[in-house]
């Protein structure tokens, strides 16, 4: 295990800082974790994680390997947002105990558990203190080199096809490049809808960031389709739109090509067939934006 030194006055300037934030009895701390590199974690961590008297964890055995590698002796119980654990957990920090809050990766609460926790916290006019670290969306964005003032982080994308596609659709419609989290079980389906909806975004593609087998990759959706033939790992994506000119249709777009459709003579099926083919779109969402009353 490694050793994590106590700073003193003598060997940093920080050292007044750290004095001055001691654990807090009676509060909550939301901990960010490594993502998988276990020497990505703060000293200022690794202190709050030993000197609380729980820590809530999202699975137990991937805390422990976490404990264990660094000499903690915490006890560690399980945490879910969805059950009465938020209002447990609470109740102790009420009685005067200190709580850290982790996920298996990251950061709780941003894409992982621990809304309902740190909401619960807060009703109860509970102390919530962040403890920043390790974050894939932040890793993967400072290697992008991505020349944009403003990035969206959008988190898991849906599982369901027709809902994936319209988050994919919305995103690539503000214009600016968005952070999205994928499985290997379903990112060939969600390059493929990218490549069907924006076939000329940028891509970044993250896979096992700060892992031994760490890659970044930077191309098309159609070469991404090419390069990830085979999915394993965890991927964190950035799709940056083209430039104006190139975006999405807008439901707008759509109806107004229906029109045109119907207007050569096509019948409403024809159209949305047409149409669906040249946006990308959904043909069922094609459908249901036909702009005619009297033949919905």
């Amino acid at each position: 295990p490694m050793s994590y030194p106590s700073p003193t006055s003598a060997d940093t300037d920080l050292a007044p800082t750290v004095k001055t934030m001691p654990n807090k009895p009676g509060a909550l701390y939301v901990v960010a974790t490594p993502i998988g590199n276990l020497e990505d974690i703060t000293l200022r961590a690794l202190r709050i994680l030993a000197e609380v008297d729980l820590i809530a964890a999202e699975h137990v055995p991937v805390a422990r390997t976490l404990t264990r590698h660094y000499d903690i002796d915490t006890p560690v119980l399980p945490y879910h947002d969805r059950g009465p654990d938020a209002r447990r957990i609470v109740t102790r920090i009420e009685q005067g105990q200190s709580v850290a809050l982790i996920s298996d990766a990251g950061t709780p609460g941003v894409s992982d558990p621990g809304r309902n926790l740190v909401a619960a916290a807060v009703d109860a006019d509970i102390d919530v203190v962040p403890i920043p670290g390790a974050a894939a969306s932040v890793a993967l964005w400072s290697v992008s080199g991505a020349d944009a003032p403003q990035v969206m982080l959008h988190g898991f994308l849906p599982r369901k096809t027709n809902e994936r596609r319209q988050a994919i659709h919305d995103l690539a419609a503000l214009g600016r490049p968005s952070i999205v989290f994928e499985s290997p079980r379903r990112l060939r389906d969600t390059l493929q809808d990218i490549a069907d909806i924006v076939p000329d975004a940028d891509l970044v593609v993250g896979r096992e960031l700060t892992k031994l087998h760490e890659q970044i990759w930077r191309g098309v959706p159609a070469d991404a389709l090419r390069e990830f033939t085979d999915p394993r790992g965890e991927f964190t994506i950035i799709l940056t739109p083209p430039p104006d000119g190139s975006q999405p249709w807008t439901d707008d777009d759509i109806a107004q090509a229906l029109a045109e459709a119907a207007s050569q003579g096509a019948s409403r099926s024809q159209a949305a067939r047409f149409v669906a083919q040249q946006s990308g779109r959904p043909r069922r969402e094609v459908y249901s934006l036909w702009p005619f009353e009297s033949d919905r």
